[in-house]
């Protein structure tokens, strides 16, 4: 038996996951936790997961064969914040046969702690397409905060070439501009993208204010030992983000208009990293939670030759970058054999495509569950809640899915026919913005856009047959799609799961 690298990501604070590589660079696992716990944006890890990645119960005997890599630096995370995780997170016994302890590293002897950053940097580098050089190539990460970075910028030899540090951070305030609106009911570290989906319902008239405090924000001194107090860290090192956002909605006109302000003045700061990352290389390899922000993806793309953004960005996707991580400085492996982001749990079973589309026609929603589940939090179509464009089905989806009735939904295209019905930036994993040239509204945004998705002819997932399907029988080569889910809840996962949503929401959906 060949060495497993198991990676663990984000399972102190939020959206555990876990990644399971072998010594050949082949993914044979992953998935977020809250697939299996139920709980969306769980930190816990269960054992089951562990048993499914490893086949064996690592946490009370690990195999000398299965390195486990934590997708943070736990010495400098300890040090950096400082009585944290003993506040917020109580590590007793219990708790312990069903997850990893925070200090698991140090009693088990095959465990090792990574950067934050690292680990997100090597997810996207680790997955780039095959005609990304590795000589071409710059790794970019901007999130909340790892250790105490909040952006880093990696050159092709994967050093450290830049870096933002806490409290100054470009996904904290707009995180922290989630909570600004409590009459929206809006969560940070969750909501981030309905804020985004907002902003084009105003006009960005205090961009350059929210730029310019931005600015005028102080990070840590990293070459400084860093002891922090955790509530007063909270109490004093952060009241400059959140001023920003408390100026926004006092002085805009309009939620709307500050949720605009605060969007372009994102990009602005986003793109001032990628300028200083174009320093290094032509290709961009791109991840952490702030990479999710598809508005400003479509202006990065722009800077660079090409960009591969990580198809899990969050931080459970980062456990794939730290298995990855592991297995490059063991083997030199620099590249993982990855195809799509179908890695997760499999449901079996023919899927008749035509049954789908009698459903979908007759009904205008159904749903499919059939393959393994998407290490992603979009689904590709292995997972996914679909809708008949040629109806105006938005308001009746958002319903569904308990959503605010503003919220757009993505359209996803055969891809050869892409460009009859949009233009601009497009790709297969939903991560820019097009300009709708077609009158679907169900699947254009209020700007005119759409968070295309393009299924090739060579897609992994019956997804491909069901368009196909519909096509013939509409003339209509695209249907709406959204995640399987409902908002606060994780996708679905397994057969139970789809029982349980046709159940609840009255939505067919077709596991075979």
């Amino acid at each position: 038996m060949g060495k497993k690298y198991v990676g663990v990501g984000g399972f102190t604070l939020h959206d555990a996951g876990v990644t399971c590589i072998d010594d050949k660079g082949n993914i044979e696992f992953a998935s977020l936790s809250e697939r299996y716990t139920k709980t969306k944006h769980d930190w816990l890890i269960p054992a089951q997961q562990w048993i499914d990645t490893c086949g064996t119960e690592i946490i009370a005997d690990l195999d000398p064969n299965i390195w486990v890599v934590l997708n943070d630096d736990w010495e400098k995370r300890e040090e950096f914040r400082r009585g944290f995780v003993k506040e917020h997170h109580k590590w007793t016994g219990e708790v312990l046969s069903q997850t990893m302890p925070w200090n698991f590293h140090r009693s088990i002897t095959n465990v090792v702690s990574n950067e934050h950053h690292m680990s997100h940097g090597c997810g996207a580098f680790m997955t780039r397409p095959e005609h990304f050089k590795r000589s071409d190539c710059v790794t970019v990460v901007i999130d909340g905060v790892g250790e105490y970075r909040s952006a880093a910028i990696y050159n092709s030899d994967l050093k450290l070439v830049w870096q933002m540090t806490f409290p100054k951070s470009i996904g904290y305030l707009y995180a922290f501009f989630t909570t600004e609106i409590p009459e929206m009911n809006l969560k940070a570290n969750e909501d981030e993208y309905v804020v985004m989906g907002l902003a084009s319902y105003g006009e960005p008239t205090h961009w350059e204010k929210v730029y310019d405090m931005f600015e005028c924000t102080a990070g840590i001194d990293p070459t400084e030992k860093i002891v922090i107090d955790w509530q007063r860290m909270y109490e004093f090192k952060l009241q400059p983000l959140r001023a920003i956002c408390s100026m926004l909605i006092k002085e805009c006109k309009s939620i709307p208009d500050a949720a605009a302000s605060l969007q372009y003045a994102v990009e602005e700061m986003i793109l001032d990293v990628m300028r200083e990352a174009r320093k290094y290389g032509t290709h961009l390899c791109y991840s952490g939670g702030v990479a999710q922000n598809i508005v400003a993806n479509t202006r990065v793309q722009e800077l660079f030759d090409d960009v591969w953004v990580d198809v899990n960005p969050g931080d459970g996707g980062a456990s794939l970058g730290a298995a990855g991580w592991k297995l490059m400085q063991d083997t030199g492996i620099d590249r993982l054999n990855w195809t799509s982001p179908f890695l997760g749990y499999n449901i079996e079973g023919d899927l008749d495509p035509e049954k789908v589309v009698d459903d979908l026609i007759k009904n205008k929603v159904a749903a499919i569950a059939n393959g393994r589940a998407e290490f992603s939090t979009r689904a590709y179509g292995n997972r996914s809640l679909i809708a008949d464009v040629r109806y105006d089905v938005q308001g009746t989806v958002n319903r569904i899915k308990r959503r605010q009735e503003f919220r757009p939904f993505a359209p996803a295209i055969l891809e050869e026919h892409a460009e009859e019905y949009f233009s601009g930036p497009m790709n297969q994993w939903m991560q820019y913005c097009a300009i709708a040239k077609h009158d679907y509204k169900s699947v254009t945004h209020v700007d005119g856009t759409g968070r295309v998705q393009l299924v090739p002819k060579d897609c992994q997932s019956v997804f491909r047959q069901v368009i196909e399907c519909y096509y013939k029988r509409t003339g209509v080569p695209m249907l709406l799609n959204t995640s399987l889910n409902i908002r606060g809840m994780p996708m679905v996962n397994d057969e139970q799961d789809a029982k349980d949503f046709t159940m609840r929401y009255g939505v067919n959906v077709w596991t075979s």
